[in-house]
């Protein structure tokens, strides 16, 4: 284990590690950050960088550790990648973001608030851990597999905003436009859907990265955190 990692404990048991990233100046809220089938890689890390940056005490756990653990990788593998996402126990997975969550706060202390932002398949299990596990907000980023969860997703509670790219060739149209049904009434749920944006638009660095949809929407992540997480409803970290 690196000196980065951390060790969790899963719901039987089991140890698995976790990126951890601390702020200079934390603000009192946990994030946890649920990466692509890419797994916590170079990209997933900045990504935890910055949200330490604004204050939070971030997390990012090893997704398929079940399967093989320490699996981190680059943007060239990307039938590896989609292999190890195929192959992921989704319910098992869940179950962890609940034990990150109650790790931060065993950190921060119990009162802490902890939010989720997640990414392709992390964006799912985002999702379904607001639903189903002790997470105060989501963002969840061109979740992949909705349709296979539309039944569940009405049970969202707790403030979320969702982003898809208008132009996403993995996250079909019609099910975007049902779970923008879903959550057409909900006060609670933002939706937001980006023009001239494909998957993985967030992916600063790396294509198909659109800055502006990029910019727009970890504003309103940074906004929901903010109002959900943070008692003086503003970030203590430097931006």
């Amino acid at each position: 284990m690196s000196d980065d990692f951390v060790g969790l404990t899963s719901t039987d048991g089991r140890v698995f590690e976790a990126y951890l990233a601390l702020p200079a100046t934390p603000n009192g809220a946990g994030v946890v950050i649920l990466p692509e089938v890419y797994n916590v890689n170079e990209w997933v890390r900045g990504v935890a960088a910055g949200y330490a940056a604004q204050g939070y005490t971030v997390l990012a756990p090893d997704l398929f550790w079940r399967q093989q653990p320490g699996v981190h990788l680059g943007y060239d593998q990307p039938q590896r990648a989609r292999d190890q996402g195929e192959a992921a126990d989704v319910d098992a997975i869940v179950t962890d973001v609940g034990q990150a969550a109650r790790f931060l706060r065993n950190r921060l202390g119990a009162d802490a608030k902890v939010g989720v932002v997640g990414f392709c398949l992390g964006g799912r299990l985002a999702l379904l851990a607001g639903i189903r596990e002790p997470i105060d907000a989501v963002s969840a980023y061109y979740a992949v597999k909705l349709d296979q969860h539309l039944q569940e997703l009405p049970l969202l509670s707790v403030p979320s905003v969702i982003h898809f790219g208008a132009t996403d060739p993995w996250v079909p149209s019609d099910t975007v436009e049902a779970v923008e049904r879903i959550y057409a009434a909900a006060p609670h749920v933002a939706f937001h859907r980006y023009a001239d944006t494909g998957h993985g638009f967030a992916r600063n660095g790396y294509a198909p990265y659109q800055k502006t949809a990029a910019d727009l929407a970890e504003e309103r992540t940074l906004a929901l955190f903010d109002a959900a997480l943070l008692a003086g409803g503003a970030r203590s970290g430097a931006r």
